[in-house]
């Protein structure tokens, strides 16, 4: 999930970049927000503030939609081979690419370390240049300079070491590094390209704006860039001199230059990385809605409650437990009855009815996020949820059999499995909170209960228990 929602950070943010920041000549903040846009995109989708954000009235109408289109359901047929697992062969086939990409990565690094090695250096304009022999056009690469000085005039000298100096002093290599190696990690998103360009071109304007303000002529240097665009490169991780597209380079030196008041603009920055955080954790508040739209379909169980004293006006009410926190007698009870009546008693019998609810005495409150299990406290949400070791729709898909009895009746349908994962990671309690069948919920109950150990769930970085709800789609073909 993460993963996915990286992604998706990245489509806004380039979408966000492109409609407010791209066309302005602020090119030293244009890098820093570019290079923002990384650390939102990696940072956002952990954050979790769903404690906050589900209170609000706006934010639980969002969440419940994602939660009946979005989430995902597991989906079971019968067959009679083995389940292939097409997201094990995707991820083999994604790291392969991306290890491919890494392999290239590395290898133009290495070209750049043994080219310094064996080029020769001089003093050109009173800077170190290492000596190119073979027609590469000039590049740097963190404080390497490389160029053919032979090739050039004097005023062609110039531009090109103001130039490349700009690059080395500010450190744009970093910048194509770390952007070169976000697209390896997420090459299949072509917006992470696209961002990286942007973030290349931009450190091109930044360095023509160096030139310009030295007082070399604009037209004479434009001329120079489409003199050297068809010159060889080395690697494409440097700083190239030549580096195209020249058109949005020669567009932009003779762009108007921006007002500083448009500087403001800069400030939307804030309110797009908050919008990024609420939404990425639509998808926790969703889980806790779901959970609770899951529980008020269960069967009310009503069951009996001793009392020493006399009750009060909110104890004399009818008692209401959802089947996943009853006592295993009663969920015995409540598989073969669909509902039991008892009654409440203080000195003599007295009738329940059926509109009537409880609210528990003082000391058995508890929040809305929690539920009181035994003597332990199980939280419905909590600030980092639990986590499958592994890929929790593959798993099920692999350890779940359709029923040969549902299967010869026809029964299909959505089976809804709410149970406790500890502190210890471990599963405890599964519980059926929506019925199709005997025979398929024993099957999810079955697989539910030998489930190996979760990533168990935090608060303030201690491990709590957490209650997770899996439906489970049980479908004839």
């Amino acid at each position: 999930m993460y993963f996915l929602k990286l992604n998706i950070a990245f489509i806004i943010l380039f979408a966000f970049y492109k409609l407010v920041f791209s066309n302005d000549t602020f090119f030293s903040w244009r890098r820093i927000s570019l290079l923002g846009l990384y650390v939102v995109a990696l940072l956002v989708p952990g954050l979790n503030c769903s404690y906050w954000l589900n209170k609000s009235v706006e934010m639980s109408s969002v969440a419940n939609e994602y939660a009946n289109v979005v989430l995902p359901v597991v989906t079971i047929t019968p067959n009679n081979g083995t389940v292939q697992n097409w997201e094990a062969i995707v991820t083999i086939a994604y790291c392969v690419v991306a290890s491919l990409l890494l392999l290239r990565f590395l290898w133009q690094l290495f070209s750049i370390f043994m080219l310094r090695h064996r080029c020769k250096t001089a003093e050109v304009c009173g800077v170190k240049v290492y000596l190119l022999d073979q027609g590469e056009g000039p590049f740097s690469f963190f404080s390497w300079i490389f160029m053919d000085p032979k090739r050039h005039n004097q005023k062609e000298l110039d531009a090109i070491i103001t130039h490349e100096l700009l690059h080395c002093r500010q450190y744009h290599s970093l910048d194509i590094l770390i952007t070169e190696l976000f697209s390896i990690a997420f090459w299949i998103n072509p917006f992470v390209w696209l961002l990286k360009r942007e973030v290349r071109l931009n450190l091109e304007f930044l360095a023509d704006n160096s030139v310009l303000t030295s007082g070399l002529d604009s037209k004479e240097y434009q001329y120079h860039l489409l003199g050297l665009a068809y010159r060889k490169n080395v690697a494409t991780i440097s700083n190239n001199f030549n580096v195209l597209p020249l058109k949005k380079r020669i567009k932009m030196m003779n762009k108007k230059r921006t007002k500083g008041v448009a500087k403001a603009k800069y400030v939307l920055c804030i309110p797009m990385a908050v919008m990024l955080l609420v939404v990425s954790n639509v998808e926790i508040i969703a889980r806790e809605i779901a959970a609770a739209a899951n529980d008020r379909e269960v069967p009310i169980v009503r069951v009996e409650r001793q009392v020493t004293k006399p009750l009060t006006t909110l104890e004399e009410k009818s008692i209401k437990v959802v089947s996943n926190d009853m006592p295993s007698s009663i969920e015995k009870e409540t598989v073969e009855k669909e509902t039991v009546v008892p009654q409440v008693k203080e000195n003599e019998p007295s009738a329940v009815t059926d509109d009537e609810s409880f609210v528990e005495s003082p000391e058995d409150e508890l929040t809305d996020q929690t539920q009181k299990k035994g003597k332990q406290v199980v939280y419905t949400v909590s600030e980092e949820m639990p986590t499958f070791k592994g890929n929790l729709l593959s798993w099920l898909a692999e350890n779940i059999k359709y029923p040969v009895e549902a299967a010869s009746n026809g029964e299909q349908g959505t089976v809804i499995v709410k149970y406790i994962i500890t502190a210890n990671g471990e599963v405890k309690d599964p519980v059926i909170v929506r019925s199709i069948s005997p025979s398929l919920d024993k099957e999810a109950l079955r697989v539910v209960s030998v489930m190996p150990r979760w990533n168990p769930g935090k608060n303030k970085g201690k491990a709590v228990s957490v209650y997770y709800t899996i439906p489970v789609r049980f479908k004839l073909q």
